[in-house]
């Protein structure tokens, strides 16, 4: 038997567009992702709500 791990998705809101498994979205579209996903969403400032780091202020 193999032991799948089972990964939890988080919903993001896209700020801005976005290709995500093959499917264009738009700015407002929301979409599950990995958290993983959405670490790198937020670092590309590809979600709404993305934190500024302390270099960007």
């Amino acid at each position: 038997m193999s032991e799948e791990k089972s990964v939890q998705l988080v919903e993001v809101k896209l700020a801005s567009e976005h290709t995500h498994k093959g499917v264009d979205y738009k700015a407002g579209d929301k979409i599950k992702v990995t958290p993983r996903q959405k670490a790198f969403l937020e670092e590309a400032k590809k979600v709404e709500g993305a934190a500024i780091t302390a270099k960007e202020a």
